[in-house]
């Protein structure tokens, strides 16, 4: 899957969490959208669904901007298929 189509999902998947619709890869969870620890946890779990992939708590605060979750699910994730 190529990282626009990684974007998409990611967007859909946030607006779902916290209706918030457009993001670019630099976007940053905390610091742009202001997601607190239970909107973090939401959006983990979102991902985890979707991407069928479990994300160890070690690594959830290694994805803190859209791209850091694109290149995780790139590695992760494949192969997934929208």
């Amino acid at each position: 899957m190529r990282g626009e189509d990684f974007l998409s999902v990611i967007e859909e998947l946030v607006y779902q969490v916290t209706g918030i619709s457009e993001l670019t890869p630099d976007t940053d969870f905390i610091r742009d959208l202001a997601l607190n620890s239970l909107d973090v946890a939401n959006l983990v779990c979102a991902f985890e669904d979707r991407f069928q992939v479990e994300i160890p708590v070690r690594d959830v605060w290694k994805l803190s901007q859209v791209r850091d979750v694109i290149e995780y699910m790139q590695k992760k994730a494949l192969p997934y298929s929208l």
